[in-house]
């Protein structure tokens, strides 16, 4: 039996797929969410010669940034699991001026970053940090370098992470 309402039902899907997720959202916040993305260098103030990943563990990570609810999730590169337990999640907000991006984890200090690149092939943001994450050391502006995800974890929000 023949199935009349199949091609109006595909057009329909066509058109609805090629219609943004998320109207309301900003430029950065579209461009951040069209990719998973993973830290690939740290570094140290002006000195790009010497990748500090090692040195900054905290900053190092797999992310996952939603336009549409402002949620994002990191994981661990490791392992692929969630850091949503341990302040690994919350909500992110771009100024107007889309220079900087915060973060307000649901567990956990808020974060200002300065954005330095956000491209489909890079996302990169500056913020100060005491040096070697050692508390008390002196503060340092780390560049931090993210490129697409390709790696071996399938990463999805978790269902806590995904609900405010």
């Amino acid at each position: 039996m023949p199935y009349p309402a199949l091609p109006g039902l595909l057009l329909l899907f066509a058109q609805a797929s090629t219609v943004p997720a998320c109207p309301g959202a900003s430029d950065p916040a579209r461009q951040l969410a069209e990719r998973t993305w993973i830290t690939t260098a740290v570094y140290e103030g002006d000195d790009r010669s010497r990748n500090q990943v090692a040195r900054y563990p905290g900053v190092v990570g797999i992310s996952l940034w939603d336009a549409c609810s402002n949620r994002f999730e990191y994981f661990d590169p490791a392992t692929g699991r969630s850091r949503a337990e341990h302040g690994g999640a919350g909500w992110f907000f771009f100024t107007g001026d889309g220079r900087h991006q915060h973060t307000v984890p649901d567990a956990g200090t808020p974060l200002r970053r300065r954005i330095e690149v956000l491209t489909a092939s890079e996302f990169t943001y500056s913020r100060q940090v005491p040096r070697g994450m050692r508390e008390g050391a002196p503060l340092v502006t780390v560049h931090v370098v993210h490129t697409p995800y390709a790696g071996p974890w399938q990463v999805q929000a978790t269902a806590a992470a995904a609900s405010p």
